[in-house]
């Protein structure tokens, strides 16, 4: 799970960072809260999805008193999170349940056999099966066994300042790629940055726009784990980031995520691809929050994708320890039914600011409840007909590492479009 911010809690997180089993505390410890589940996440309760966890299951133990107890076990910093999770896994001892980030490169923890299998949980509940896509539940899908339940999908969409275009006399956000660069060119005739972008880290934002163009150009599976890289698709995205670069602001190359995201809170360019969290400081910093506004990606007039759908970070799932205990496993599919209900799912959106990768419906209450922001990604979230990590998330780590290196020399005329297609492959084959 990405946790981007541009004024974060760096001093907040250093502080944890050392307390890898903080406990929330919830009524019912006794001796007769009956079965007792642990949840293992990065939802620690000074940040706000922590505590709309808090509270659900505060109000989950009362619903069960005596009956089932859960346990949040908040681990703030991710990279640590991962690693005892894979650790515990490793001896033997899976979390009762844990948040974990799906690598379709690497299936040890789904191939450990210690994962609960939720299949006949989820074709006992076929409502509740429907709220979750089913691609998401598809790549969960291991040796026959569903062995997560997605927990989010962070879409990075398009952010826009509405006032910024219309102000350049562009009355709609772009459908096609074709007239996207129409609009980026007509900006940076007016003195903005078109679109923040980044070449420094993951060049996060640049390979947001960059998988985008790709999938746009070659379909979904353009960069699927063993596609041939060195394809006609991956050199138009190249030329059409080095377009879009030149189009950015001064800083794009070299710049990071700071710089690219500041660029666009501060105003000095008009769009940028970007996932939910860029809402918080949306909210704190543009004067009109609500002049910026959230679109799904142009796409090619070719057929090779159909409009709407949407690129994102990487799949973070839920998983189970397998149980010997029903009670204890009938517990968890109960905390998990609970925790993915649309009434849990909105709070974690509106109140957490963390969209759930589930149907989230907004009653007219909770829309005029949310951000303008918040609203807008739930809809595209929700209407999307595919759905595809990024890029940068599926290829390996060799290309991983190369990969800003290569955008830098892709926008300073070092290489052209198809020398880039064809060193990416040769790096993602390493």
């Amino acid at each position: 799970m990405r946790r981007r911010t541009i004024i974060g809690f760096a001093s907040t997180l250093a502080l944890m960072a050392g307390m890898a089993g903080c406990s929330s505390a919830v009524p019912g410890g006794g001796s007769d809260s009956g079965t007792t589940i642990e949840i293992h996440s990065n939802f620690t309760s000074d940040v706000a999805r922590g505590k709309v966890l808090d509270e659900l299951i505060a109000e989950f133990n009362e619903q069960h008193a005596g009956e089932y107890t859960v346990v949040s076990k908040g681990q703030p910093d991710w990279p640590t999170l991962q690693q005892q999770i894979r650790s515990k896994i490793s001896a033997g001892d899976a979390p009762d349940v844990f948040l974990y980030n799906y690598n379709p490169t690497d299936l040890s923890r789904e191939e450990s056999g210690q994962l609960l299998d939720w299949t006949a949980a989820l074709a006992d509940d076929s409502a509740w099966k429907a709220r979750f896509k089913a691609d998401q539940l598809d790549a969960l899908t291991v040796g026959g066994e569903i062995v997560g339940i997605p927990g989010d999908q962070s879409p990075a969409l398009f952010y826009y300042n509405e006032t910024m275009l219309e102000q350049a006399g562009i009355d709609e956000f772009p459908s096609t790629w074709e007239e996207l660069f129409t609009v980026a060119q007509t900006l940076k005739e007016s003195g903005v940055g078109a679109i923040s972008m980044m070449t420094a880290d993951d060049a996060w934002h640049t390979m947001n726009v960059f998988s985008y163009l790709a999938t746009a150009a070659g379909g979904a599976d353009v960069y699927a784990p063993g596609a041939d890289l060195d394809s006609p698709a991956i050199s138009t995205a190249a030329d059409y980031t080095k377009r879009l670069l030149a189009l950015s602001t001064a800083d794009a190359v070299g710049g990071n995520y700071a710089s690219s995201s500041s660029s666009f809170i501060n105003g000095q360019s008009a769009m940028i691809v970007d996932g939910p969290w860029l809402i918080s400081s949306i909210q704190s910093g543009v004067e009109d929050p609500c002049s910026i506004k959230v679109a799904p990606a142009p796409t090619f007039d070719n057929g090779e994708i159909e409009s709407g759908y949407t690129v994102t970070d990487s799949l973070n799932a839920w998983a189970a320890a397998k149980q010997d205990d029903p009670a204890k496993e009938e517990a968890v599919v109960e905390w998990m039914k609970f925790f993915t209900s649309n009434e849990s799912a909105v709070r974690m959106a509106i109140d957490g600011e963390y969209p759930m990768a589930v149907q989230t419906d907004l009653s007219a209450e909770d829309s005029e409840r949310a951000s303008c922001q918040v609203a807008q990604v739930l809809e595209i979230n929700n209407a999307a007909p595919t759905v595809i990590a990024q890029m940068g998330r599926l290829i390996t780590p060799a290309a991983q590492s190369e990969l800003p290196s290569m955008l830098e020399g892709l926008a300073l005329d070092r290489l052209s479009p198809e020398q880039f297609a064809a060193d990416l492959q040769a790096a993602n084959a390493e």
